[in-house]
């Protein structure tokens, strides 16, 4: 027996509905991607206006989002997050590190250097120490790229740099200061939760939705059978009704079964959201960390910038 258009509507449909997720998922895949070779790097605004309040919300929100992406190595989102976070806010020059970090891992060496020297411009309350020690990450940075591609590369916005010589030897990393110790969190701070659990959820709750809806669909056709055949009796040449009779019964069966599967998927992800173990969040105040950074072309230590 042949499926009715309408069966292949509705199965089209669900279809549909299941793949959703999975495009959204390799939609945020999408987002790791480096731009291409010899794209233009950011334009970072000059800082000229204060940011409101609303503005500074908006920049700690994009700050945290772009340190969890960080996190789970998603560097391409990290970046996004942290260049939108900067804009907004551009009262701290600090975001700039963590954007040039997430392009480094990211093997973005143009887009590091130039977040690292606008950082330099930008920032007038770095000692000079501290000037030197960016600078030779800038430098070390720039052999690194030297010695990949065999060309100099020039210095954003100065002189053409001397032709590349062979990069020295790595210092060792410089031991880490011990860590200052921190106020516990405070009492009812929201936990995180991972994303996963609604996504088995909203898979469930369409796959809900689309199992009623064939159930319906099947139901009417058993209906409309029964009308044309009074007491299972169907009038003498009329395969018609005998055949949207069974194709409904069919459709009724698929649909009670996609519906109460779909309902247990929904129920298993909310379930897996409450039961998920949880960190509490911390909230830590505008400051640059420094920690130690081992990474290509460069040895030494690190200022991520963190609201």
């Amino acid at each position: 027996m042949s499926a009715s258009p309408t069966s292949l509507l509705l199965a089209s449909s669900l279809a549909a509905v299941l793949a959703l997720p999975c495009l959204v998922i390799s939609g945020d895949a999408h987002a790791q991607v480096a731009g291409p070779p010899g794209a233009p790097l950011t334009n970072y605004p000059t800082c000229t206006n204060k940011p409101t309040a609303q503005d500074t919300d908006a920049a700690k929100s994009a700050y945290m989002l772009g340190k969890r992406f960080f996190d789970e190595s998603d560097y391409g989102s990290a970046i996004h997050n942290f260049v939108d976070a900067y804009k907004l806010d551009c009262t701290k020059p600090e975001l700039l590190l963590n954007v040039a970090r997430a392009n480094e891992l990211l093997g973005n060496r143009p887009e590091a250097i130039h977040a690292l020297e606008t950082y330099l411009q930008r920032d007038q309350t770095l000692s000079a120490d501290q000037r030197v020690q960016y600078q030779r990450r800038i430098d070390n940075l720039k052999a690194a790229m030297a010695a990949q591609t065999g060309t100099p590369v020039p210095a954003v916005g100065g002189p053409p740099p001397p032709a590349p010589t062979a990069a020295p030897a790595p210092a060792p990393a410089p031991a880490p200061a011990p860590a200052a110790s921190t106020p516990p969190p405070a009492s009812g701070a929201a936990g995180q939760h991972s994303v996963a659990p609604w996504i088995v959820t909203g898979v469930g709750g369409a796959a809900v939705i689309a199992g009623g809806i064939v159930y319906l669909v099947g139901a009417s056709d058993v209906s409309s059978a029964k009308s044309s055949c009074p007491n299972g009796v169907c009038p003498k040449g009329d395969s018609s009704a005998a055949s949207q009779g069974n194709t409904g019964d069919n459709l009724e069966k698929a649909g009670a079964v996609t519906f109460y599967v779909g309902l247990g998927v929904a129920a298993a992800g909310v379930l897996w959201h409450f039961l998920e173990p949880t960190s509490p969040a911390q909230a830590t105040p505008a400051h640059a960390r420094f920690a130690p950074v081992i990474g290509p072309g460069f040895a030494g230590g690190s200022v991520v910038g963190s609201f």
